[in-house]
């Protein structure tokens, strides 16, 4: 029976398109599906003819001001807290007479609206967001023994909490709610956890089924970008496969040094590239005829022609990178980016990550030699490619929200 489902994110490209995409997949299925999105991304929710609101944040200003390191988990704090009156501005409205709540985890609010609405919340989650012994993605520290771990965890869901809940509380006495405990588990107890990422790139911890109402759904990052262009196909078809390399969403500092040592390192690889310039603008200068730029492009047609894939470390990125079967290697900066690191070194899919501040031109040369010429690392990746290309986590995710189970 057709049935209204809200969906609602902010953040980054790598937010936003999964919702985007659901939404689409929803409306196929002959659903009402209402969006709520950063208005940096209109033209996406118009190009899919759908129903969306949109919030007031700029994602790129947002980008812009969120540094790295500690400045940048406080930064998104601040980020979060700020918003929580206008999430539930939206939500609120956007979820009269809906049958069901899908979200990001960003989107803090949406648990007490769903609750106050009576209906099911699922929390989309684009990397492993549910505490236990295994490292939380957030922190640079990857390689810690299990109880210093759930320490993490247990520090992160009380800091948030510290932050948050008296902006929530105020708003839940609003509607008649109780206060609610700690957010992490009342998040936990009162959605159904969608985790839109591959099992093999990021495992479930054993103590999950004991703890928490979850499910996989694989890969979950549709295209909703244009296909390549003819200049970027005739640059492919004249030579060996390049090495694509770019920062998506994220901000690099002095965009224009970056520029100059990538350069250097292609040089010193004697390797052929995309270049993608991003939200920080790389590229900006006439290049060399080995090296081609580009803005928005579809990274799932393109980066199967590429030879392997240097990159943020985005979930969306990773997966699109994996599905594609070709090596890859990280740079982080900030949010589960680091986590992403490790596991593609840790799978044996790429080079140990490298912070953008670390990189120097003998290193990303090297890494790009690596990411051409390495069997282990090609062999790696395209037996998980080949596996990732069997999943359809937009269905699978679909078919749960759907399904309308018991909240």
């Amino acid at each position: 029976m057709p049935m209204k489902i809200v969906l609602s994110t902010r953040g980054s490209r790598g937010d936003v398109h999964p919702i985007i995409e659901i939404a689409s997949a929803l409306r196929r299925a002959g659903h009402d599906a209402v969006i709520c999105v950063p208005r940096t991304f209109e033209h996406l929710a118009r190009t899919r003819k759908l129903d969306y609101s949109l919030y007031s944040e700029d994602s790129g200003q947002v980008m812009q001001k969120l540094g790295s390191g500690m400045k940048a988990i406080q930064t998104a704090l601040d980020w979060f807290s700020g918003s929580i009156d206008e999430q539930f501005e939206f939500m609120l409205q956007a979820t009269e007479n809906a049958g069901a709540l899908a979200t990001s985890v960003n989107e803090v609010a949406s648990p007490t609206v769903a609750e106050y609405r009576k209906i099911p919340h699922y929390r989309i989650a684009y990397t492993p967001v549910l505490p236990g012994y295994q490292p939380p993605p957030l922190i640079p520290w990857q390689s810690l023994p299990g109880i210093a771990n759930k320490g993490f965890w247990h520090m992160i869901n009380g800091f948030t909490g510290l932050l948050i809940r008296k902006y929530i509380n105020k708003k839940r006495h609003d509607l008649g709610l109780k206060s609610m405990p700690g957010t992490g588990e009342y998040f936990t107890a009162r959605s159904h956890t969608i985790l839109a990422i591959n099992p093999t790139l990021a495992p479930p911890c054993p103590s999950w089924h004991d703890n928490y109402n979850f499910s996989y759904t694989g890969y979950c990052h549709g295209s909703v970008e244009g296909d390549p262009g003819p200049e970027l196909i005739r640059f492919l078809e004249q030579g060996s496969a390049p090495v694509y390399i770019g920062f998506g969403s994220v901000i690099v500092k002095n965009p224009d040094e970056f520029t100059s040592l990538i350069l250097e390192a292609a040089t010193l690889a004697r390797c052929r590239l995309v270049l993608g310039t991003g939200w920080t603008g790389l590229g900006g200068r006439p290049l060399p005829d080995h090296i081609f730029a580009v803005g928005d492009v579809n990274h799932a047609a393109l980066f199967p022609l590429c030879a392997g894939v240097a990159h943020h470390g985005g979930s969306g990125t990773t997966h699109t990178a994996a599905r594609a079967g070709v090596p890859q290697f990280i740079m982080p900066q900030i949010a589960d980016q680091f986590y992403w690191g490790h596991r593609i070194r840790r799978l044996g899919l790429g080079p140990a990550p490298a912070a953008p501040d670390k990189i120097t031109v003998k290193l990303l040369g090297r890494v790009f030699m690596d990411l051409i010429n390495n069997p282990d690392y090609a062999d790696n990746a395209k037996a998980l490619g080949e596996n990732m290309r069997h999943e359809n986590g937009i269905r699978k995710t679909v078919e749960i929200i759907i399904s309308s189970g018991t909240v």
